[in-house]
């Protein structure tokens, strides 16, 4: 399976401060109770312990990443606020052409999820969730924080 990631994205149509100031506003916002916190009790209270690692390695992973867009990145703006408006505005600017990578063949920009989760389900004798095999969220027209993007297709 081929993707262009939205990482290609960033990287290439952004400067390298815009980059961190998208980092930054990211990382900010999976700093809140609903975010990397929440994901990390909720897999204790699945009695998860390999999930539970993982959540911890990942929460740990976006701290070390908030200390560091503070120490470097909001140390050069006027403020805190500043520097998370910035950074909204800069992904504001990243486009991700799925069409036109498609027809590249730089992505199949394909649904991977129901696959990936029918195979976990045959590997755990579990029987799938019609739910969970519904997903299908693509970010074309949004970025993964839900605002709309100007033009994506």
């Amino acid at each position: 399976m081929i993707n262009s990631t939205w990482s290609r994205c960033l990287n290439s149509q952004l400067a390298p401060k815009e980059r961190h100031a998208v980092l930054y506003f990211i990382e900010q916002g999976l700093m809140p109770k609903t975010g990397k916190r929440h994901e990390w009790v909720v897999s204790q209270d699945a009695n998860n312990p390999l999930a539970t690692t993982f959540q911890d390695f990942d929460w740990a992973d976006e701290v070390l990443h908030a200390r560091i867009g503070r120490d470097w990145y909001v140390a050069d703006m006027p403020d805190a606020r500043k520097a998370i408006d910035y950074g909204d505005e800069c992904w504001a600017k990243v486009l991700v052409g799925w069409g036109e990578f498609k027809k590249q063949g730089l992505t199949e920009h394909r649904n991977w999820w129901p696959d990936l989760y029918r195979t976990w389900c045959e590997n755990t004798g579990r029987k799938p969730d019609a739910r969970a095999l519904a997903f299908c969220e693509t970010y074309e027209g949004k970025r993964p924080d839900l605002k709309t993007l100007p033009a994506s297709t």
